[in-house]
Formats: structure tokens, C-alpha cells, sequence
């Protein structure tokens, strides 16, 4: 839905109404939730959202993952099951919204953007993921099934590593980390696509490179929007104090917060040589427009005096009439020696555009 179409359709509802600005992209909506601590790990789904409140337990931790944001009703149970602020779920559901992070009384908010590559179109697409932050527990609420998550789920499924040592936020910060793990996987494959941009406009740039360089151009804008902002919010989790975000994993965002620094950068660098091809391309075709111009002078030029002459001689009056008309008419080399000075101009012209270095 387009930012104008969306809009329209929130014009005149009050803050915190709840409108799915989306597309559908599963046919339901899926609960599923790692229960865990270094000993234990529950792996279910969930029918009955009531059943989530008596889930959450101080001793293990809770990760609630919501597919799907087109059932309103179904995440306004969990919205209230939760004692989540109406602003919040709205948020959730503009899945136009940018990244952001909102710190409440008892949890923190996070919205970041997930991206994906299709090479067959040549398209970025961008999934709105927001995560709920609470003691002991994380909520997080997705587009469509099928992500980067699963990585960290076979993590939690065994017992190495410190992911079932350690809280709800360094479970956050894995996730975090691995979208940001994925944002440089897409920028390798579009870094190929650079070079072969790069490799054409050396070679022989055409109409087709040009516009596919500004459908490039106009995915890597997009990349942007869900990057850069990201960085933010990483820099604000460190920079303030956050009550829910233990201090021994600080340096982890710390890390994390250098990840996303070099995949800003590469967009940026992106961007940036995406101006200077596209530069490059009017450059080039305008020194090909200006040596096309300079070849069609020097020809005109050729002609003009050319064209003088058989002006002159196409006239054809009768020498017998008048001592002024052409005696050349009567000449018997006359068609000869016009030939011939038509050629030494020719000859004296390219002379000439040669010392002036014109050709």
C-alpha cells in the first residue's frame, strides 16, 4: 500500500487505531515459542494466545515469534495479554514505518527492516520486523515465514554456546545481529552487480545500462532507508542506560554496532558510485554526441563550398546570348575541370582542418 493510499485510510481515526497497512503474506497468523534456560527448552506453537501470560516464568526465557500482522484481532489479544501501549501494536502494523526504538516503563520497542535480493528481478525487498523487549521475554512480529531466525533457532535447539546461558536481551542482540549479518550478505551480491555496472560503462554503455543503473540506483535508496537507521538504534542502546539490557552485554552491541558502521558505509560508497556512473555515462555520451557533431561539421563544411559550385553551374545560361554567361558551358574539358577544383577544395579544406587539428 502506498504512503498516499495509506493516508487516506487513516484520515481522521484518533492515535492508536489499528489498521494492517500490509500485504497478506501467509494465510494465518503463527504463534511459536522458545521456552529456555541452560538446562531446559520448550519449541511449541500456540493456538490460544491467553496461555502466553502463564508461559513467562523468572527462571527460563521466553521468545514469542508472531508471523503474520493481517489478523488485527488476534495481536490486540496479545497487545492486551502483554499490557502493551495501543501506539505500539500501531506501529507494528504500519509495516511502512522506520526503524525506530521507544523505551517504556516495563519494555522496550524496536523496529528494524529485514532485506532480501531477488537476482532473476533485480529487486530489494524489505520485511518490517518489531521486537518487544520485556524481563525475561521477547516478542518479536513478522511479515512472512522464512528468515535469517533460523540460525538462531538451531542454536537454542542445542545446549553449546552461551545463547541458553545468557537473558531475553542478548537472545534480542543474536537476532539484531544476524539481520545485520544478512544486510552484508546482500551487499556482496550487489557488489558483483557494481562491477559488472562498471565493466559495461567501459565498454559499451547504451540506453539499457542507463536504466537499469537508475532501477539499481533506486533499490539501493530502499537498502538505505532500512540501514542507516538502524545504526541509530544501535548507537542508542549502547549510549543510554537501559535497564533490561544487562552491562556484560554491552560489548556485544559494541560489536555489533561496528557491523552495521561497515554495512552503512557500503551503502554509501554504493550510492555514491552510482552517481558517479551515471555521471560517467553523460559524460561519455556527450563527447560521443559532440564527435558525431564535429564529423557532420567537417562534412557540411566539405559540401557547402561544393554545393556553391555546381550552383553556380547548374544554371546554365548560354554563352552564345551574352560574352557574361559561362564560356565553360562550351568548354571541351569543361565537365573535367570542374571535377578537378571541386577536389582541390576538398583537398585544401582537409589541409586546413588538419593543422587546426579538427580532424
Amino acid at each position: 500500500m502506498s504512503k498516499l493510499n495509506l493516508a487516506r485510510k487513516k484520515h481522521g481515526m484518533s492515535p492508536g487505531s489499528l489498521v494492517f497497512t500490509g500485504e497478506k503474506k501467509v494465510e494465518e497468523i503463527t504463534i511459536d515459542i522458545f521456552q529456555y534456560n541452560q538446562t531446559s527448552l520448550i519449541e511449541k506453537k500456540i493456538d490460544n494466545i491467553a496461555e502466553l501470560k502463564e508461559l513467562l516464568n523468572p527462571q527460563t526465557v521466553l521468545w514469542i515469534n508472531i508471523c503474520g500482522l493481517h489478523e488485527v484481532d488476534k495481536l490486540e489479544r496479545v497487545r492486551e495479554t502483554f499490557n502493551i501501549n495501543p501506539l505500539v501494536l500501531e506501529d507494528i502494523l504500519n509495516v511502512t514505518h522506520s526503524p525506530k526504538l521507544e523505551e517504556y516503563e516495563d519494555y522496550l520497542f524496536l523496529i528494524c527492516k529485514s532485506i532480501d535480493y531477488d537476482p532473476e528481478n533485480k529487486k530489494v525487498s524489505v520485511e518490517h520486523i518489531s521486537f518487544i523487549l520485556g524481563k525475561n521475554y521477547l516478542i518479536t512480529f513478522q511479515e512472512t515465514e522464512g528468515d535469517e531466525f533460523d540460525l538462531i533457532r538451531e542454536r537454542l535447539r542445542v545446549t553449546k554456546g552461551r545463547i541458553r546461558k545468557l537473558g531475553a536481551d542478548y537472545l534480542m542482540y543474536r537476532l539484531l545481529d544476524s539481520i545485520v549479518d544478512n544486510y552484508t550478505v546482500i551487499l556482496l551480491q550487489l557488489d558483483e552487480i557494481m562491477e559488472n555496472f562498471e565493466d559495461v560503462l567501459l565498454d559499451k554503455p547504451n540506453q539499457d545500462t542507463i536504466e537499469e543503473i537508475y532501477h539499481f540506483r533506486k533499490e539501493i535508496n530502499k537498502l538505505r532507508r532500512s540501514v542507516i537507521p538502524l545504526k541509530e538504534i544501535i548507537y542508542s542502546l549502547i549510549k543510554d542506560i537501559q535497564p533490561l539490557i544487562h552491562k556484560s552485554n554491552m560489548i556485544f552491541l559494541k560489536d555489533l554496532e561496528d557491523h552495521i558502521k561497515s554495512a552503512v558505509e557500503t551503502v554509501e560508497n554504493y550510492k555514491e558510485q552510482i552517481n558517479n556512473m551515471i555521471e560517467i555515462y553523460r559524460s561519455t555520451s556527450q563527447l560521443k554526441l559532440n564527435e558525431t557533431l564535429k564529423v557532420l561539421t567537417i562534412i557540411s563544411t566539405i559540401f557547402i563550398p561544393l554545393t556553391f559550385i555546381v550552383g553556380i553551374y547548374g544554371m546554365n545560361f548560354n554563352s552564345d546570348a551574352s560574352p557574361f554567361n559561362m564560356p565553360e558551358l562550351n568548354w571541351y574539358l569543361g565537365y573535367p575541370f570542374v571535377l578537378g577544383f571541386m577536389l582541390i577544395v576538398v583537398v585544401v579544406l582537409l589541409i586546413i582542418f588538419r593543422k587546426k587539428d579538427w580532424i
